[in-house]
């Protein structure tokens, strides 16, 4: 599991970093918006982004959606010492992986890290620092993002991997990722699989 944490406090970027790295995932460290997107660029693909909301370059909810945007798939989620309940609503309706306090329990900041890579939103804002909110996992109620949604009409219409990176420019790596994340959200055992669920389900 590959988590970028970006934020301009050092020492919170090495706790976290300890803590997730304990639980044996592997984390990259940005102090800004602008190292994350480089970093982003750079690295293989990620499962987590986490952002935090204050940190320079954010430009409130705008850095959320240029990390989306430029994530080669990845979940991005937004933590802070505290935020209004709009702004985490507004970051949740437009597909972020959900929000996390910096004051945190351990084990709380690990199981969250999990379920948001598992394809749930987690929203801890006001609960209970030991038992995460979670949203349904369903995938009527999960939101795919329009790179996601795109690379499965594709599927779809019975394209190839190599055929997908051609037609949207992308690399075959980064059509790869994104193909793993759809049959991760879908339960799926393969992309033949993840296209008959999400006919099933309404998607396509």
């Amino acid at each position: 599991m590959r988590v970028l944490i970006a934020d301009d406090q050092e020492m919170l970027r090495e706790v976290l970093e300890a803590i997730l790295t304990r639980a044996e995932m592997t984390v990259t460290l940005a102090h800004d918006l602008d190292h994350a997107l480089a970093e982003i660029a750079n690295c293989d693909p990620f499962d987590l982004i986490l952002l935090d909301y204050h940190m320079p370059g954010m430009d409130g909810l705008d850095g959320v959606r240029r990390t989306m945007a430029n994530g080669k798939g990845a979940r991005v989620a937004l933590m802070s010492g505290n935020l209004p309940h709009h702004l985490v609503r507004d970051a949740l309706s437009f597909g972020a992986a959900g929000f996390l306090p910096k004051k945190l329990a351990a084990k709380s900041y690990i199981e969250a890290v999990r379920a948001m890579v598992s394809g749930q939103q987690v929203n801890l804002l006001d609960s209970d620092p030991d038992q995460p909110r979670k949203a349904s996992a369903s995938m009527s109620e999960q939101r795919l993002t329009s790179r996601e949604l795109l690379v499965l009409k594709q599927l779809d219409s019975g394209k190839s991997v190599e055929q997908i990176a051609s037609e949207l420019g992308l690399k075959e790596l980064t059509v790869n990722f994104i193909v793993k994340t759809l049959c991760r959200k879908f339960e799926a055992q393969d992309h033949a699989e993840t296209v008959a669920i999400a006919r099933k389900e309404g998607v396509l």
